[in-house]
């Protein structure tokens, strides 16, 4: 199967470059004479390299400080996160993607029985298909998993209550983690968006799968909670618009003009009946982008919960936008599925998937609560300085968190008498509840603007956009903490700030050169791309993309220095990359 797949995605390049041959204009195909049946296509194959090693419990991995350290003081030493283990220069992502459109216009062929105040009467339909090569031809550690044996083992090896019979368990752990990356991480045929479009006077509407996006914010979600994200082929590091995920939705328009001093004002609401959430599949154990939660052992067990469908797990809203002077303004209010998911603690059972006699102690049921968001952006421009300011606030009724021992308020290490008596007892014993519901508020503002420096491009302006994300909890518990373990100390949990602060900030510019030995022109767009955490994390990511219609080549370098192990951007420390990949857009 995996054969076949491949040579499909070869031909379809191969197709592509033929098609990009023929004699067109710029955007997208036309399929009929009459230029009302257009395709639009998206394709790309990618290599992202590892530039540093995963820390991990595999025997010479663990920190030099650890070296020599007895069996029982690994718990202290290890680092433990990520799995499996993968040294620097091993290929972490070899990414085929396919994303094809077709954009069918029915008004003239149903103009003679329509009403004449019909505008728009047309379909979409997308089609996607990813594959992801490593787990068939990638580093051992991905391919076949023997490498994780050991990192299984050791992990095993630091529960207090170890038995040498529990090693007997690790085929089985690793078999079933096999079986899902093939299920759920390795390639995915869909129709991705099927969706009808009708207009009528001032009314517009949209039935269908489809996506919405609300909000002003870029790569960080405030408002632009709507449709979940797909972080299983390479988390954040694919863009957001690739991961974003449709919901069957039905989605209408009504347009109302002038309202007073307001201009352009319209009224825009939605309805999902779906249970498509972010967690479900997920990035599985053994998958480069998988949470750093360390080895499936069993001792933790992981169960899915989908939302119910129909009328349980509706999900909707609405949103009023409208012109102030130089202004925009929206004003939300919608109901929700965020993409992180509540996580309830309890005692293992035997009916627990993975289970397994003598080594499992803990079930971590995960679910998608509905969470009731409010909201509103502001966006403006300001000619004179070529700039646009925009600002987005919502409020977050009744989020899931977490919480847990963290090291603050269950101190020391391992299974203390405290972590026994007030943690571990009380979950067993289903008087600990792990999921907690607070209100929780994110504000953002942006801002975007373009400016020659003469002295870099004496041609094209540079473009510089920065934004300042501010996130509060309510009502805030100590013991609030990311469901992950902490490092060197694998029976506490990151712990939560009331507050997060986080600054993003890109700069990209454009130039005209020749490609080597041809007298091609080309588009040359250097730049890069900066996150900084307040807590002590900064993301640094130069990187050039060449652009001939319609091919694109992109290089690019992502570094994560982080100083402490913390939400959002430290958890992914040790997967710093370089990406190479070609593109072509239809």
């Amino acid at each position: 199967m995996t054969r076949r797949l491949m040579n499909s995605f070869c031909a379809l390049l191969i197709g592509l470059a033929l098609v990009s041959a023929l004699p067109r204009d710029a955007g997208a195909l036309a399929l009929n004479e009459e230029g009302t049946m257009n395709l639009t296509v998206r394709a790309y194959a990618n290599v992202r390299i590892g530039t540093m090693a995963k820390q991990s419990v595999r025997p010479g991995n663990q920190p030099p400080s650890c070296a020599g350290s007895p069996p029982d003081a690994l718990q202290t030493c290890s680092f433990g996160g990520t799995f499996p283990y993968s040294g620097a220069g091993n290929v972490i992502q070899n990414r085929y993607f396919l994303d094809a459109r077709i954009n069918h216009d029915l008004l003239d062929w149903w103009s003679d029985v329509l009403p004449k105040n019909v505008t728009t009467f047309k379909y979409n339909l997308t089609y996607r298909g990813e594959y992801e090569g490593i787990y068939d031809f990638g580093p051992s550690a991905y391919k076949n998993s023997l490498e994780s044996r050991q990192e299984l083992e050791e992990a095993l090896r630091q529960s207090p209550t170890f038995q040498q019979a529990q090693l007997d368990s690790i085929d089985f752990s690793l078999g079933r983690q096999r079986r899902r990356l093939r299920n759920v991480a390795s390639y995915r045929n869909r129709l991705f968006q099927a969706f009808v479009d009708w207009e009528q006077g001032p009314v517009f509407v949209r039935f269908g799968r489809q996506n919405l996006v609300w909000g002003e914010t870029d790569v960080f979600r405030l408002l632009d909670n709507i449709n979940p994200i797909d972080n299983g082929f390479g988390g954040f590091f694919i863009d957001l618009d690739e991961r974003r995920v449709p919901l069957n939705m039905l989605r209408g328009s009504l347009s109302l003009g002038s309202l007073g001093p307001f201009e352009q004002a319209f009224l825009e609401g939605y309805a999902a009946m779906d249970n498509t959430v972010a967690f479900v599949p997920g990035a599985p154990r053994g998958s480069p982008w998988a949470p750093p939660l360390g080895p499936p052992t069993g001792q933790t067990l992981t169960i899915l919960e989908a939302p119910p469908t129909g009328l349980p797990g509706l999900r909707g809203g609405g949103r009023f936008v409208f012109n102030f002077e130089d202004f925009t303004f929206t004003t939300a209010s919608y109901v929700t599925m965020l993409d992180t998911q509540a996580v309830r603690f309890r005692s293992a059972r035997p009916t627990d998937p993975g289970f397994v006699a003598g080594v499992s102690v803990i079930g971590a049921e995960q679910y998608a609560p509905r969470v009731w968001v409010n909201g509103a952006s502001m966006t403006t421009a300001f000619s004179d300085l070529q700039s646009v300011l925009r600002a987005e606030f919502a409020y977050f009724r009744d989020e899931a968190l977490f919480r847990g021992p963290t090291e603050t308020a269950f101190p020391g290490k391992g299974t203390t008498p405290q972590y026994i008596t007030e943690f571990l007892g009380p979950v067993a014993g289903g008087t600990f509840d792990t999921v907690q519901r607070k209100n929780t508020m994110g504000w953002s503002v942006g801002w975007d603007m373009n400016q020659f420096v003469r002295f870099i491009n004496p041609n094209q302006s540079l473009f510089f956009s920065t934004q300042f994300f501010w996130r509060h909890i309510f009502d805030y518990d100590p013991l609030t903490a990311l469901p992950v373990p902490e490092p060197n100390n694998q029976l506490r949990v990151v712990p939560v700030p009331q507050d997060q602060f986080l600054q993003t900030l890109l700069i990209n510019t454009t130039y005209n050169v020749a490609a080597p030995f041809t007298d091609i022109t080309m588009q040359a767009i250097p730049g890069f791309q900066m996150f900084y955490d307040w807590q002590g994390m900064l993301l640094f990511q130069p990187n050039v993309r060449f652009i001939r219609d319609p091919w694109r080549f992109i290089v690019d370098y992502t570094t994560i220095n982080s100083g402490v192990f913390r939400s959002q951007i430290g958890l992914v420390r040790d997967r710093s990359n370089v990406r190479m990949q070609i593109e072509y857009v239809l």
